[in-house]
Formats: structure tokens, C-alpha cells, sequence
């Protein structure tokens, strides 16, 4: 598998998250699965993917079933919005 780490923001999270390379084929494999999941007009080949990590395709399914579970749990818990501002106090004396 093929990657392309040069830009900016692969840099940068691999180094924020100190990344391995084994560890950063695990993410991309991941991702291909599960947006070919959900994606229609996405398509990949598991059987391809496994063959070229050398892992067999439960344990592909496994890694994306665990980020998926992961990024649903994330995505639940993001507080929207802006945090609200604190209250002026219009006398300027605490209470």
C-alpha cells in the first residue's frame, strides 16, 4: 500500500500522535473500509488491502469496526456551538 505522507497534515499528526508506519496503515485501512460501507460510489478491495498488510481480512474488519466504534462515540459527544459567554456583572460587585 502505497502512502503519501508528505503533506502538512499527515506530518503533523503523525508527529502530534507520534505515529508508526504500522500504525498508520491500520488508519488507512480502516477509512477505506468503512467509507466503502457507507459510500456507494466508493470502492475498495479487502481481500487486497489484507494481502498487502499481511494480516487476514477478519482482523482489516476488526481494525475498522473498532475506529468506526470510535469515531461514533467522538462524534456523540462533540459539544456544538460556542461555549457560552460569561455574564457581565452590570454592578461589577461579586456575589
Amino acid at each position: 500500500m502505497d502512502l503519501d505522507l508528505g503533506s502538512k497534515r499527515a506530518r503533523k499528526l503523525i508527529r502530534d500522535h507520534d505515529l508508526t508506519e504500522e500504525e498508520i496503515l491500520q488508519i488507512v485501512a480502516s477509512a477505506r473500509i468503512n467509507l466503502a460501507t457507507f459510500d456507494p460510489e466508493y470502492r475498495t478491495n479487502v481481500t487486497q488491502i489484507a494481502e498487502d498488510l499481511n494480516k487476514s481480512r477478519p482482523t482489516i474488519y476488526g481494525w475498522a469496526d473498532r475506529a468506526l466504534a470510535a469515531t461514533i462515540h467522538s462524534l456523540r459527544n462533540i459539544r456544538t456551538g460556542r461555549p457560552p459567554k460569561e455574564r457581565e456583572r452590570s454592578n461589577g460587585t461579586e456575589p
